[in-house]
This record gives C-alpha cells, sequence and structure tokens, in this order.
C-alpha cells in the first residue's frame, strides 16, 4: 500500500514537473515574441514622439514670432520732460487720487519723474503710449481711465483751495 502511495505521489510530482516546464518554455517564447513584436512597435511610437516633439517646438516659435507681429523689438522711450514739466518728490501730489491709479501705479509713475497733476494734465498721444510701455501696464487704460481729465480737474481743485 505505501508502495502504491508513493508511486501515486511520485507520478503527481512527475506530471507537475512536466506541466511545470512546458508552462516554462510556452511563457518564455510567448514573452520572446510578444517582446519582440512590441519592441519594433514601441521603436516605431519614439520616431513619432519625437517627430511630433520637433514639430511641436516649430510651431510654437512660429506661435512666439506671430505674437511679435515680426515687429524688432523697440529700444525703451523716453518721456519729454520739455512738454510735460520736470517735478520732485518734494512736489508730489497725491496721484491715487486718480481712478485707475493705484499705489502701486503710482510708485511706477513716479519712478518714471512724473509726480503731479500738472504733469498729467499736459499728456499727448505720444507721451501716453510711451507711459504705457515704461510702466508696462494695460495698453489704453490711461485714456479709457481718462488720467489726463482727472488730473486737469484736480489741478483746478487743487488751485482753487490756494
Amino acid at each position: 500500500m505505501t508502495l502504491l502511495i508513493s508511486s501515486s505521489i511520485s507520478g503527481f510530482l512527475n506530471l507537475f514537473i512536466w506541466m511545470l516546464g512546458s508552462f516554462l518554455i510556452g511563457y518564455f517564447f510567448a514573452w520572446n515574441y510578444y517582446k519582440s513584436k512590441y519592441k519594433h512597435q514601441l521603436h516605431e511610437r519614439t520616431e513619432t514622439i519625437q517627430e511630433l516633439r520637433t514639430e511641436m517646438q516649430s510651431t510654437i516659435r512660429a506661435k512666439k514670432t506671430v505674437e511679435r507681429g515680426g515687429i524688432e523689438i523697440k529700444q525703451p522711450k523716453e518721456l519729454n520732460f520739455e512738454t510735460l514739466g520736470n517735478a520732485s518728490e518734494e512736489q508730489k501730489d497725491d496721484l491715487t487720487q486718480i481712478n485707475g491709479i493705484g499705489s502701486f501705479i503710482e510708485k511706477k509713475l513716479n519712478s518714471i519723474g512724473i509726480y503731479t497733476y500738472e504733469q498729467l494734465s499736459k499728456l499727448n498721444t505720444n507721451e501716453i503710449e510711451t507711459i504705457t510701455d515704461l510702466i508696462q501696464f494695460f495698453p489704453g487704460r490711461i485714456v479709457r481711465d481718462q488720467w489726463k481729465e482727472q488730473a486737469i480737474a484736480l489741478l483746478k481743485t487743487k488751485e482753487n483751495e490756494a
């Protein structure tokens, strides 16, 4: 009986080893087959991705060129203080009284030499463009918020008080 059990166990063990060997051989060949199959597809995808990256970089460069409009970068403009008049920190008016000018914009205006309502009241189109470029603020904001007109009104109020 023990001989029958031991031969039965050895038969199952023998069968298990054969099945395990068959499985491993099949797994190895399938792994090798799919590896070579997908390696080729992976190589093609990598080439495609590289081509798309190159194309995207050239597209981005083209978009940046379009945004600049092909216009060469200009040197910073300078204000004509002969027209606006010179002022100093001591003569400074509270420019934040003008709608559209906060403390941040007032500091920027002061840094380029604009301190008074009188200077703002003498603005012309060229000076408005120059100031917009110099303070790097929203284009058209000076005209839209009517800084010149507000400065004239505040200047009159200031003169009436004096």
